[in-house]
């Protein structure tokens, strides 16, 4: 599957998760939300906060009222957020809103400026305003229209066997406009994690979540109803009858509905025992026997896959099923898929008309009630696709050589407090510790910028004056990237590039170079000013940094070792231990309630996020605990603060059922109740809702 329908299928069937990744099941079957009514009770408020535990869930949008407020000692992120999360408004096509969006406005204006910047020059420049331009020129889109599409959902429609359907699968056509069914693409080894590998992953589905073809959550029927739209609209758009509409949607659901028997729901890939449980590694001839049926090997075969010398598949049994199912019997159902899955790709790429009834459908599903701007879409799309041509501009405009040494020197001051942490933890033994802290001491730090840049020379486009348009641009950039996922194949990465978007806002931790990554775009007043304190420096950027080396040792990177690669560097005692205290943490997240229908948490799906939480906390009270009169009600009150977040029922809804992070109110109040200086600091006593017995305390460090 190319890259293309992968991104727009996912924006299309997916109500989106507005930086999920900083952020942070849903509800049962009770009676049915309407899309974009929010539920009330009698009170006014969108949901009754009477079932919600431990504390109110102050982060759904309109919960907070001036009567709705609790003292510090009770529920320390309401206290402190109390006026902002009481006055938040949701920006323009955002379905939630927190300060830490100050810091995507800040990179959104400085690159909309690049894009209309005539005294700019070079590759990087033309770029990303050829494409900016052509993504508005409304003109030039409604006059492509959806004709270019239309022979090949033909030849689709035409097949009438599973041999033709086979061949249609394998071909040109399809690699260029259509979808597969199995997602292939280009990863990293797990067990040598510089050399590419092969990843073969399950089907994609509509509703993204194998288990809502179980039983079908009130965010699943949200996805429904949306796909069911996206898709009704663009089969009737290349000439289907409202009876073939609806025989092609019940046949593509029928059909995922079978293939999710199959495949491993969202709250089983959270599992860590996923992370080794997905790596197994094939040969070719190890899938012509897995996939005697589906034409894998011929898809391989044809697009280049099969030249690798490390392919991995991961759900051994997904592949099993498939094969169970690609029979004639079901050869209805494949082609429902495929069409349907390939069309939806192209709403947000033809024409006016249909661009509007996709943020109309998008608008409806997430519960927003206006649109973005075009200009800031168009923005959007092209640094998605080119990051490193943003990256390279802001980096010479606006980053500077001393910015980064400061954020360099915080993280190494970070990394030797968890080496004195690790001192301290007894359950570890001193084979363990040693392994801990060389792969702590190995660690790489990406920070703000990088030295080197990838060389995507290879990704070029035509401008409005040569005759490009947005759909040959997005077909040229689809092209490009086989070429280049291509000549990558048996070769290794080079570390030295920053494979991320840059300007992205986000922190992360990548296990497989073991590299902590704090890059500018997650850089606002919140989490990092020139003049900040101390102490707002460390409750807000020092605890994101010390949260993203811990991920080095969460439940799924524990399982990594100092170089990246898959390798248990732990005694089996230690281990043991250690998972343990991670069951006590999902435990204490499996009672939370966060609805009014009294649906209870899953602790499984956000406990890494909640270890690194709670160790990033502890990492910066170890460097706290150096300094003279540190003024911790400041420190507690910035780490608050960063997780200021309020959104809509539906986002809120979609985020506890997929975000592996927990919601803003759990990650402040959970992770701050954890520690003495927090409780010293406000004097928090038995009986406070803030107050939790050292024995029940859920730190796993």
């Amino acid at each position: 599957m190319t890259k293309l329908n992968k991104k727009f299928l996912s924006v299309i069937m997916s109500i989106t998760l507005i930086c999920a990744t900083i952020t942070g099941c849903g509800k049962a079957n009770t009676e049915t939300v309407e899309s974009g009514d929010a539920q009330s009770d009698a009170s006014g408020l969108p949901m009754d906060s009477s079932v919600m535990t431990p504390w109110i869930n102050s982060t759904i949008l309109g919960m907070v009222t001036e009567d709705v407020n609790a003292d510090l000692k009770d529920d320390f992120y309401l206290n402190v957020n109390h006026d902002w999360l009481m006055n938040a408004k949701l920006r323009p096509g955002y379905p939630t809103e927190m300060p830490l969006l100050d810091a995507a406005d800040i990179v959104k204006n400085r690159c909309m400026d690049m894009l209309t910047d005539t005294s700019l020059t070079g590759e990087d420049a033309e770029k990303i305003q050829n494409y900016y331009e052509l993504w508005l020129d409304w003109e030039g889109r409604n006059e492509t229209g959806i004709d270019p599409i239309i022979p090949f959902v033909q030849k689709v429609r035409n097949v009438t066997s599973l041999d033709e359907m086979s061949k249609v699968l394998v071909s040109e056509e399809n690699f260029k406009w259509g979808v597969s069914l199995a997602t292939v693409d280009l990863s990293l080894n797990s067990e040598n994690s510089i050399l590419y590998e092969v990843q073969i992953s399950p089907t994609e589905l509509s509703l993204q979540d194998s288990a809502e073809y179980k039983i079908l959550t009130e965010n699943g029927k949200r996805k429904q109803k949306a796909n069911k739209e996206t898709a009704g609209y663009m089969l009737g758009r290349v000439g289907f009858s409202k009876d073939e509409i609806d025989k092609a949607l019940q046949d593509m659901y029928d059909f995922e509905a079978k293939l999710a028997e199959y495949e491993k729901s969202v709250l089983e890939r959270s599992d860590p025992t996923y992370v080794t449980a997905s790596v197994n590694p094939v040969t070719m001839k190890d899938i012509e026997t897995l996939s005697p049926n589906y034409p894998l090997v011929e898809y391989m075969e044809n697009y280049g896959w099969s030249k690798s010398k490390l392919i991995n598949l991961s759900e051994p049994e997904w592949l099993k099923g498939l094969n169970e199912l690609y029979t004639e019997e079901n050869l209805e159902g494949i082609k429902a898929y495929i069409l349907v899955h390939s069309i939806v790709a192209y709403i947000s790429v033809i024409d006016e008309e249909a661009y509007r009834e996709y943020q109309r459908i998008s608008n409806e599903a997430s519960g927003t009630t206006e649109s973005m701007p075009d200009t800031e879409l168009a923005y959007s799309d092209a640094r998605e696709k080119f990051p490193g041509s943003f990256g390279r501009i802001y980096k010479e405009k606006y980053l500077t050589e001393e910015m980064k040494q400061e954020i360099t020197k915080l993280c190494r001051d970070a990394i030797d407090a968890y080496d004195n942490m690790f001192d301290s933890v007894d359950w570890l033994s001193e084979e363990t510790r040693k392994e801990a802290k060389n792969k702590l001491h190995k660690m790489k730090i990406n920070a703000v910028y990088p030295d080197k840049w990838d060389d995507d020379s290879i990704y070029v486009v035509k401008s409005k004056e040569e005759g490009g348009t947005l759909l040959q641009a997005i077909l040229d950039y689809g092209e490009a990237l086989r070429k280049d996922s291509l000549s990558r194949l048996n070769t290794t990465i080079d570390r030295d590039i920053w494979m991320v978007d840059m300007l992205d806002t986000n922190a992360f931790y990548n296990p497989m170079d073991n590299s902590i990554n704090i890059i500018p775009g997650f850089f606002c007043d919140v989490t990092y000013r020139s003049d900040m304190s101390l102490e707002e420096k460390y409750g807000a950027l020092g605890s994101v940094i010390g949260h993203e080396i811990s991920h080095a040792f969460d439940t799924n990177g524990a399982q990594f070792d100092a170089e990246g690669n898959l390798n248990n560097w732990w005694t089996d005692e230690d281990y043991a231990a250690f998972k343990e205290r991670a069951d006590k943490l999902v435990a204490y997240y499996d009672k939370v309630v966060a609805f009014d229908d009294g649906t209870a948490y899953k602790g499984q799906l956000v406990q890494t996020e909640a270890i690194a939480d709670m160790a990033g906390l502890k990492c910066m009270l170890i460097m706290a605990g150096k300094i003279d009169g540190f003024d911790y009600d400041k420190f507690f009150r910035a780490n608050a603060h960063l997780w200021a977040r309020v959104g809509t029922v539906e986002y809120m809804e979609a985020a506890v059922l997929s975000d592996k992070h927990p919601l803003h109110y759990l990650r402040s109040n959970v992770t701050l109740a954890q520690f003495d200086e927090f409780v010293d600091c406000y004097d928090i006593k038995e009986g406070d809702g803030m107050y939790m017995a050292p024995e029940d305390r859920i730190a796993v460090w």
